[in-house]
């Protein structure tokens, strides 16, 4: 094997250097997508439930609109549907600030 010159141990250093940190680089944009991507799953899990909270919010206000046209509700039944409509609501909001 024929000896390497000063010029090429300096090149071959500064490769391994590269290599080194290239490596380096690579294993933390690893770690970055993982923890991006897990944050992002969460948070788009988040905002799931609020659209299904406020669906099903909307569904019970349109229930209670709908007896009160059809003059099929009593006031309690009215309540009981506006309430749970605004209880609905208000965990959508409480889900949206916890995500």
């Amino acid at each position: 094997m024929t000896q390497l010159t000063a010029l090429e141990r300096d090149l071959l250093a500064c490769v391994e250097r590269l290599v080194t940190a290239s490596e380096a680089s690579a294993k933390d944009l690893t770690a970055l997508e993982t923890r991006s991507t897990g944050r992002i799953e969460r948070e788009l899990a988040g905002l799931k439930d609020c659209v299904t909270l406020l669906i099903r919010s909307q569904a019970a206000s349109m229930k209670a609109l709908s007896g009160l046209l059809n003059d099929e509700a009593s006031y309690k039944t009215l309540d009981e549907s506006l309430q749970q409509s605004l209880t609905l609501a208000r965990a959508a909001a409480e889900r949206l600030r916890d995500s």
